[in-house]
C-alpha cells in the first residue's frame, strides 16, 4: 500500500468520527448484534421542481464501511439510537464505502419488490 493510500485512509477515519453519529448504529445480521460506525442522514425536506411539483426524499440512509456491513440484506433490523429501521436496498462498493437505504419502523411482513411501473 502506497504512503498516498495510507494518509487517505487516515483522513477517512478522521471524517467519519467527526461526521459520524453521537449514539451508536447497530445492525442485525441474522442473530449477530454488530455495532458499527456509519454516517446517518435523515432528508427532512422536499425539493422543488421548476415548473411546478416536487420531490420528497424522506428515505434515511446511512453510510458505511463497506467490510462493516458483510452478510447485510434486505429487511435486516438497524437501530440508530433509540430509533428502529429496516434496510431497502444496499448500494454498490464504493471505494470501500457503500450506502444503505432505510425504511422507518420494524421489520415485519416481507414486501414485494417492484417488479414493474404501475400503470
Amino acid at each position: 500500500m502506497s504512503r498516498f493510500t495510507e494518509r487517505l485512509q487516515r483522513a477517512d477515519k478522521v471524517v467519519d468520527r467527526t461526521f459520524a453519529e453521537d449514539v451508536p448504529v447497530v445492525l442485525m445480521v441474522g442473530a449477530e448484534r454488530r455495532p458499527i460506525t456509519a454516517i446517518f442522514e435523515k432528508p427532512d425536506a422536499s425539493v422543488e421542481v421548476h415548473g411546478g411539483g416536487e420531490i420528497r426524499d424522506v428515505a434515511p440512509a446511512l453510510s458505511a464501511y463497506t467490510a462493516d456491513i458483510q452478510g447485510l440484506a434486505k429487511r435486516h433490523a438497524v437501530t440508530v439510537g433509540t430509533e428502529h429501521y429496516w434496510v431497502t436496498h444496499i448500494g454498490a462498493d464504493e471505494m470501500g464505502r457503500t450506502r444503505i437505504t432505510l425504511a422507518v419502523g420494524e421489520p415485519g411482513k416481507p414486501v414485494e419488490d417492484i417488479t414493474q411501473w404501475s400503470r
